[in-house]
């Protein structure tokens, strides 16, 4: 009798039921996918060699020495202070740089995506556009740009801030101009996203366009109160660090290859073309809604930018995380559009991460069960280093942190200066043996030859050995190490 006063399902609620289903399961598998990376973030094993690099410019900049040393030393620092200082505040507060760095990435990586979820909220309201924008940002977050979950890393911080200032720019209705207050606040947010990441320029560059096309006087205003913030940050930094910083950041030791960029960059332009098509309708719709152009120049400008940047020797997947935040907002908003919105083309545009998912599912139960032996391998390393009678350099400088002591050798920059005949400080430490202990990869993976290798072997000779990686000390007939 109770059944039958229940009134039959209609269509429209078996979709809905039908989409949350979807929602739910993609969700979970995201969430499974992250697990792996999630399980490693309180332990002393690194996932990733720039962990350690990044925990220890964040303790040069609270300790003696410098943070932006001379470009013919032996270390290096190539990124701006502003991450360096948060983590070395956060760290002291943690007892460990490297797990508040992975605090910090995480929550960081989360509020981009919260930014992407508030700016499509904003273009296409409507909550089944902002759990698309999410499961997007999420899928391809957990698949294609998986390093970078939980990582001590500054790269989602940057993203953060300046997802939040393009958020800032987009004015509440279509017609509506930006409020000058908010327009200030997106460029304070775009400077200091620039302060933690100097190469995540994708944002401003789509920002200023749209506002040449969409109000020129809020242009004038952008332009100004961006200008202003970046005169006092340079100055800022010119005070306190001097020339070097400049030197250090915008010049460092890295090469450049085409093929390089073609070889990792083609395969992404080939998988953004049923993007640029998914995204057609923002086209039409932005004669009413001129606020719609954002998304396309997020996507045009992300694009060849990321490609380009791809052929640097040493830049990761990251040079497409502006790429996948575009996508995230571009799809839903764009689809939002259309007279009879249909998900053919969200899961297009999905296809990329969805076939990663195999890969990533794999990964991540390596993640899990390996996790435990990775500490193990990592002790005796650390325990080693800790008892070095003198100077050490660590390839992976985690090893070094958790040991205590700091890395006289950037292993990356000491290894693009070499390609150009550039590390003249290099030879004379390796052949008087004025580093007690060297920690290095065997194989020390690379575009370009790695002559660091043999010069390190002509002077040192292994200790010990594990799995990938070594620890060597003078050979004998070098001159013996001095504190």
């Amino acid at each position: 009798m109770a059944d039958a006063m229940i009134p039959p399902e209609t269509g429209v609620q078996r979709i809905a039921r039908r989409e949350r289903t979807y929602w739910l399961a993609a969700a979970l598998l995201i969430v499974l996918l992250a697990l792996g990376r999630l399980w490693w973030l309180p332990v002393h094993a690194a996932l990733n060699v720039n962990e350690g690099w990044n925990a220890g410019q964040a303790m040069r900049a609270f300790n003696p020495g410098p943070l932006y040393p001379d470009p013919a030393a032996l270390i290096a620092n190539n990124y701006p202070p502003l991450s360096f200082l948060i983590v070395g505040l956060l760290g002291q507060l943690v007892g460990d740089h490297i797990i508040a760095g992975r605090i910090l990435a995480l929550a960081a990586q989360l509020a981009t995506g919260a930014a992407v979820w508030a700016i499509v909220a904003r273009l296409a309201p409507g909550r089944r556009w902002t759990i698309v924008a999410a499961l997007l940002f999420g899928g391809y977050s957990a698949t294609l740009l998986r390093d970078y979950i939980a990582i001590n890393d500054p790269q989602w911080l940057g993203h953060a801030a300046m997802s939040w200032g393009l958020f800032c720019l987009l004015p509440r209705s279509a017609g509506d101009r930006p409020a000058t207050g908010y327009v200030a606040l997106a460029a304070l947010l775009m400077v200091a996203g620039g302060l933690i990441k100097h190469n995540l320029v994708a944002f401003p560059i789509a920002a200023t366009l749209w506002l040449w096309w969409y109000d020129r006087r809020s242009l004038i205003t952008w332009l100004a109160i961006g200008a202003a913030f970046g005169a006092i940050v340079c100055a800022g930094l010119l005070a306190i660090w001097g020339t070097t910083v400049f030197t250090d950041v915008l010049n460092p030791a890295r090469s450049y290859s085409l093929v390089r960029m073609l070889a990792k960059g083609a395969p992404l332009a080939v998988a953004m073309i049923p993007v640029a098509i998914a995204c057609h309708p923002l086209r039409a719709a932005q004669r009413g809604d001129r606020r719609l152009a954002l998304p396309v120049l997020l996507l045009a400008v992300s694009v060849p930018i990321g490609i380009v940047q791809r052929s640097g020797s040493g830049v990761d997947i990251n040079a497409f995380f502006e790429l996948v935040i575009a996508l995230a907002i571009a799809v839903p908003v764009a689809t939002a559009q259309r007279a009879r919105p249909s998900y053919a083309w969200i899961a297009i545009s999905a296809l990329p991460a969805v076939c990663l998912v195999p890969l990533a599912a794999m990964q991540n139960i390596e993640e899990l069960a390996g996790r435990d032996a990775a500490v193990r391998h990592w002790a005796p390393f650390i325990a080693q280093v800790a008892a070095a009678p003198g100077p050490v350099a660590c390839d992976d400088q985690a090893i070094c942190y958790w040991a205590g002591r700091a890395s006289a050798i950037d292993f990356f920059s000491v290894k693009q200066r070499l390609l150009h005949g550039r590390a003249e400080a290099l030879a004379p430490a390796l052949a008087e043996g004025r580093f007690a202990m060297i920690q290095m990869r065997g194989h020390n993976p690379g575009w370009q030859a790695n002559l660091l290798i043999p010069a390190i072997r002509a002077h040192y000779t292994p200790v010990y050995r594990s799995r990938d990686s070594e620890l060597l000390v003078p050979r004998r007939d070098s001159a013996r190490p001095k504190r």
